[in-house]
């Protein structure tokens, strides 16, 4: 319809108030006259000018159609916001949750974000006057906001989209930028890369992954994941782009390229879904474990306000891919770190090494790349609809999944290793998400696919692990790299125990046994650096490293050495191998 044809459907009466019901504002939806003048949509500002000799009325243009339709809040009551309705240059309607602290200051980033959204802003007016305007009454409509994607009590809350769909949650933001989980191509399209899983356990695997992060809640599971790790142009990026098709497009993926405090922003994106991260080589080495432990704990920094009190804690709950040429332990080494068992369990090591790449079965296709292309091309067309459709069915599901997990958990055998349990634990909970999204009808496979997919890739982590805890195999090689690095040059024979050395940590003696280290207590301890000492101790006596103490006595020994007698921890460096080798 042409300016002059909306012109002439208008109303006759004037769209702007009389004398004594100004200041107010108004909101013209199409163009209207007053006057013989033509005035064109948006928001006015209706008022009366006595600076003048004699009163001047005026109506003011601020911006386009906008209105304030509701306010806004968390279930803290904090975070309070505005609800806005407007008209923008090109398209239809569209909303907005605004947060008002956007209104501090000046207001500049508010008006960015609005007229980067497509709203028309009169330069003066809209500075002026805009903040007045939003602010001048508080609708009666509430909306409980929710300002992170995930869930908010029954519902799941993503940028655009709430599932199922309610008018009484909307996601608020100050960025107006989301495009992770963003829609495209045909969802049966998507479905042939889902076909393509079959044969593949790692596709398999890396598909229920994307699915795991809402069911994180559900079964009261905490953050974490696994790292795919191969050698270069093996398909473990195709891997995470598989993944991340399950919920958007290219944009999806991150990069390890971040450091500690850039990484919880990136989490608290992708609170309750899938965390993609790619080429661990591209972080500081100095930063991964510190990244792992802040994402496995699902919480940021406690940071200090300006008047000291303390911040607001990020926090996120997400299941966690990535992938790389090293593994974890070998990354934070080069950056001059000791990994600790913790930090491995959070995101458990799988090789990506199968038959063609990373794949064992090639559908059809020439070589183990033309099928990384497929994937990837399909995965680049065609995203975002599964990881909608299965919050469909998860909104509305009421089972008890923790009860399931705990069925499923009997399909692995960890050992008695608290850590490997752990990592089952974690390998059950993605096999169950990849159950359900096939129960669901989303995935295409057989049921017992993503089962038998995440027992293999659980033989495949613990193939790659020492026997036993991950903390005693490092406190073990911890005492041996000792006696390897210094046991020349900081320890001397008992029947020299005079000698001159620098440094001192201990002394050795040969017994019918072999060789036996004497360390001191000062020398035990930088041994045993960076773990608990007792725990240390307890490690060394339970491998038989160390004798037993007696009864009601202490592990450090007496023993003669030359005209002393010390107390010393007596180490026998042959059973610091044995099963806990690697």
């Amino acid at each position: 319809m042409s300016i002059a044809e909306q012109i002439s459907e208008a109303k006759t009466e004037s769209p702007f108030p009389p004398t004594d019901e100004r200041p107010k504002y108004v909101v013209l939806d199409g163009w209207r006259e007053h006057d013989g003048k033509k005035f064109r949509p948006g928001v006015y500002h209706c008022g009366i000018d006595s600076t003048k000799d004699e009163p001047v009325i005026f109506n003011s243009w601020i911006c386009s159609p906008l209105y304030v339709e509701a306010v806004t809040h968390d279930d803290q009551g904090n975070n309070f916001g505005r609800l806005l309705r407007f008209k923008p240059t090109v398209g239809s309607w569209r909303e907005w949750a605004m947060p008002m602290d956007m209104l501090r200051g000046s207001g500049d980033d508010m008006r960015g974000e609005l007229l980067s959204m497509g709203v028309e802003l009169d330069p003066r007016e809209g500075k002026r006057t805009l903040p007045a305007y939003l602010q001048q009454h508080s609708p009666k409509k509430t909306v409980h906001s929710a300002i992170q994607v995930g869930w908010c009590g029954d519902s799941f809350v993503l940028p655009d989209k709430v599932i199922p769909e309610s008018t009484d949650v909307i996601f608020q933001s100050g960025e107006r930028i989301h495009d992770e989980y963003t829609l495209g191509g045909d969802y049966d399209e998507w479905r042939k890369l889902s076909a393509l899983a079959e044969g593949n356990p790692l596709l398999v695997f890396a598909l229920s992954a994307a699915f795991t992060g809402p069911l994180l809640k559900r079964c009261n599971a905490e953050s974490g994941g696994v790292h795919f790790v191969g050698d270069s142009s093996t398909g473990k990026t195709t891997l995470l782009d598989a993944a991340c098709s399950v919920w958007g497009g290219e944009s999806y993926r991150r990069s390890w390229r971040a450091t500690a405090n850039g990484m919880e922003g990136a989490a608290s994106m992708f609170n309750d879904c899938l965390l993609a991260l790619d080429e661990i080589s591209e972080c500081d080495p100095r930063e991964v474990g510190a990244i792992i432990y802040a994402l496995g704990n699902g919480r940021g920094k406690q940071r200090a306000s300006r008047s000291g009190s303390a911040r607001h804690v990020t926090r996120w709950r997400c299941c966690i891919l990535s992938s790389g040429e090293r593994t974890i332990e070998t990354a934070m080494r080069e950056g001059g770190r000791r990994p600790k068992a913790g930090q491995a369990v959070r995101l458990l090591d799988i090789p990506a090494s199968r038959t063609y790449g990373a794949w064992d079965t090639l559908h059809e296709h020439e070589s183990g790349a033309a099928m990384s292309d497929v994937i990837k091309t399909l995965a680049k067309q065609h995203h975002g609809h599964a990881g909608r459709d299965f919050l469909q069915h998860l909104t509305t599901d009421e089972r008890d999944f923790s009860s399931y997990l705990e069925q499923l958990k009997a399909q692995f055998n960890p050992g008695d290793s608290g850590q490997h349990k752990r990592a089952a634990a974690r390998f059950a909970l993605l096999a169950l998400t990849g159950e359900l999204a096939t129960e669901y009808g989303i995935t295409g496979w057989e049921e017992g696919t993503a089962l038998k997919a995440a027992v293999e890739c659980f033989d495949l982590w613990q193939s790659t692990r020492a026997k036993g805890n991950d903390e005693q195999r490092q406190i073990l090689e911890a005492v041996s790299g000792f006696i390897d690095k210094h046991g020349d040059s900081r320890f001397s024979p008992v029947h020299d125990g005079s000698a001159n050395v620098r440094d001192r940590a201990g002394y050795w003696e040969s017994t019918n046994e072999g060789m036996v280290y004497l360390f001191t207590s000062t020398g035990m301890r930088e041994a045993l650096k960076g773990f608990d000492f007792t725990r240390g101790l307890d490690v060394l006596e339970e491998a038989g490293a160390i004798p037993p103490p007696k009864a009601g006595g202490k592990r450090a020994q007496t023993q003669r050495i030359g005209k002393r007698t010390l107390k010393v921890y007596q180490v026998n460096p042959d059973k610091l191998g044995g099963e806990h080798e690697s």
